[in-house]
């Protein structure tokens, strides 16, 4: 949900007309793009909580006026000191540690309070606050579980930290440690030392010394020192008007100085602004290298993906293979049953076996030859057929086309048990919160689906009987039709041949020798045709049975690769979850990293922007 921060006015209440224009300008802009980083961080996996937490707060820190942060040890004094510069109690104040959460003090009507979590806000109208807002915070060394913490979550949110100390134990190891500790904030730090009044005047110039060299040691500069007493400050409040001397005996006037010379309205409202831009500048830090670190993570897992899917195609190029020498042994035995058929019909209609199939032909016009069959005998092409094992080729074609299945199956089932090894070892080598995004699991399925090849074995052997009995039957027929038609034509040619000679002698014109003889040639003639017939028969059962072998391939072809492609998918299923986790991985942390880039401009934009703001 976008969230637009409204303006405080009371905060720049006193701002220069066009001063604010510039600010509202800015501040648009600035709170568009805080809404979209938080947007990009929100996708930012394994980003801590506390980094979307300071995202939100930087979102929301443009409506706060200027924030002073005060942080020190228990029992320095913080809370007296903005009971001091409000003029009243508005804190409380005890002997033990109070302060168990963040405290804000800022402009309001009059004294109000809200409490939200570990945040309580107190309302109160004073000057001051329409400048600036306090902020109390527990101390760093409280006895108290969970105060340190809670007061460095809060540090990010500063536009100034103030960090007390009593001037009794300025510079204590304690001290020195939380000075290191904000360094890495990178705030603007002042030292207010607390109780000067119980340090000799004399001594006080040399206390500031001491101090600004050893904030110079943890700091690596040097920083302003204010030497302060919360006593007399309150002193000077409890008179009406309050009392200027003891006000600037007090040392509280730095405050005053500060705010007026430090805090001009350009100055306070480019803070204002800079310090949302710095937090979330933080924030994209870890962004960055968070998503740095998961690409680096995901790049070897991109080649492992890659790895997947090149396993997968090797498999299925095995598989293709593997058709292709099925196909090819398919081819030859089809090709042995037309060789050994071609020699069988070659063998029937030898010129030399003229005379039997003439003999042949005439049982068959006389009814003896289909007699005989009754009773067993067989014609010459069945004998033929017989002699040559036509059908012995073409039976192994459905027992070579039944052993594809079990090849292919096992090739897929050792392809998916290595392939979910091999990804698993993967998904464990991935960061914990990329595995957290793994949806489902790797694992095979629990049956095979054998009925695609399997439904094709009554189709496969029907083109096979239909090779060994029609195609059969079709020759069969047209050997015996042609003996027959030779039988007939050799009668004619005995009959006219007789017919002519007997008539020719009975003339004594000696034309009967022509008769004779050309009888003799015709039915010669006959005989030699024969083999021509068989040719032709040879040509017709080759191509018929071609056809017949084309039809069985395409047929197991087709289900052998509607089984390779099943094949695929199991795998692919198998190792969905892993492939997926990275392709998606893949395009978000892409679209993160150009999102953080195009953010990373557009901060330094706005803060070009924020740097000539006058």
């Amino acid at each position: 949900m976008t969230v637009t921060p409204t303006t405080d006015s009371n905060d720049l209440a006193i701002a220069k007309p066009s001063l604010l224009t510039k600010y509202e300008t800015l501040r648009r802009k600035e709170s568009e793009r805080l809404n979209a980083l938080i947007d990009t961080f929100s996708r930012v996996d394994g980003l801590p909580t506390e980094q979307m937490e300071q995202a939100r707060d930087a979102l929301f820190h443009a409506d706060h006026p200027y924030l002073i942060v005060l942080v020190g040890a228990f029992n320095t004094g913080k809370s007296s000191i903005i009971n001091a510069l409000i003029g009243e109690p508005v804190l409380e104040i005890g002997a033990t540690p109070t302060t168990s959460k963040i405290a804000i003090v800022r402009h309001g009507p009059s004294l109000q309070r809200s409490q939200a979590g570990q945040t309580e806000t107190v309302f109160f109208p004073h000057p001051l606050l329409e400048k600036v807002s306090l902020v109390d915070t527990p101390g760093l060394d409280s006895v108290f579980k969970g105060h340190d913490e809670t007061t460095r979550k809060f540090l990010h949110r500063a536009d100034m930290v103030l960090m007390v100390m009593l001037a009794t134990q300025a510079m204590s190891a304690k001290s020195m440690e939380s000075l290191a500790a904000l360094r890495a904030y990178g705030k603007r730090v002042i030292i207010a030392i607390n109780q000067i009044d119980l340090v000799e005047p004399e001594e006080r110039e040399t206390l500031r010394q001491f101090v600004a060299d050893q904030s110079k040691q943890q700091l690596g500069f040097v920083p302003e020192v204010w030497l302060i007493s919360s006593r007399l400050a309150a002193e000077s409040q409890r008179e009406s008007p309050r009392n200027e001397q003891l006000w600037r005996d007090s040392g509280f006037s730095e405050f005053d100085k500060f705010v007026n010379r430090a805090l001009s309205d350009a100055e306070r409202v480019r803070q204002k602004l800079d310090t949302p831009l710095q937090i979330v500048r933080n924030v994209m830090a870890q962004a960055t290298a968070t998503v740095r670190e998961q690409q680096d993570a995901l790049a070897e897992h991109r080649r492992s993906a890659q790895n997947v899917n090149t396993q997968i195609e090797a498999g299925l190029r095995d598989q293709a293979a593997t058709l292709y020498e099925t196909e090819e042994e398919i081819n030859k035995s089809f090709a042995e049953s037309i060789r050994r058929g071609r020699e069988a019909i070659h063998d029937t209609f030898q010129w030399s076996r003229g005379v039997r199939l003439a003999f042949g032909g005439l049982s068959e016009i006389v009814g003896i030859g289909r007699f005989f069959r009754r009773f067993g005998a067989q014609t010459p092409a069945k004998l033929a057929f017989e002699s040559h094992k036509v059908e012995e080729p073409l039976a192994q074609a459905p027992i070579i086309a039944d052993r594809l299945g079990p090849r292919l199956e096992g090739r897929d089932v050792k392809d998916v048990d290595d392939l979910i090894g091999y990804t698993r070892k993967e998904i464990e080598e991935l960061p914990a919160s990329l595995q957290d995004n793994l949806i489902g699991t790797l694992q095979a399925p629990s049956s095979y689906d054998r009925s695609i090849l399997r439904g094709i074995r009554d189709e496969l052997m029907k083109l096979v009987d239909q090779a060994r009995t029609v195609e059969f039957q079709r020759i069969d027929d047209s050997v015996r039709g042609s003996i027959a038609i030779l039988a007939i034509y050799e009668l004619l040619v005995i009959f006219v041949g007789i017919l002519g000679t007997v008539i020719a002698a009975s003339q004594n014109n000696g034309n009967w020798v022509f008769f004779f003889f050309g009888m003799i040639i015709l039915m010669i003639a006959g005989v030699l045709v024969m083999p021509l017939r068989g040719m032709l028969l040879e040509r017709r059962y080759a191509d018929r049975l071609r056809g017949i072998k084309e039809e069985f391939t395409r047929t197991l072809d087709k289900a052998a690769k509607d089984q390779i492609a099943y094949g695929k998918q199991m795998r692919q299923d198998a190792v969905a979850p892993f492939m997926r986790l990275v392709d998606t991985q893949l395009s978000q942390i892409d679209k993160l990293k150009v999102e953080l880039e195009e953010h990373q401009q557009a901060i330094t934009a706005l803060e070009k922007e924020l740097s000539g703001l006058r």
